[in-house]
């Protein structure tokens, strides 16, 4: 995948995730439409950039914005 398709996913989920303000990796999935593959390359992008932080309650992880 090219680097700038990351940044456009990022800010696909960025924006669902500021409307909902916490949901799920698959939640986001869903919404989307996009692979999870591409979906956490995503993720780790907002990750790393201390966009979103993950929340895990026994085997369910949410993501919310900072």
């Amino acid at each position: 995948m090219i680097k700038s398709q990351i940044g456009i996913n990022a800010g696909k989920i960025w924006q669902l995730i500021d409307k909902r303000q916490i949901t799920s990796v698959f939640e986001i999935e869903k919404a989307l439409s996009m692979q999870r593959q591409n979906l956490l390359m995503a993720l780790g992008w907002l990750a790393c950039k201390n966009k979103i932080h993950f929340l895990s309650k026994d085997k369910d992880s949410k993501i919310i914005n900072i």
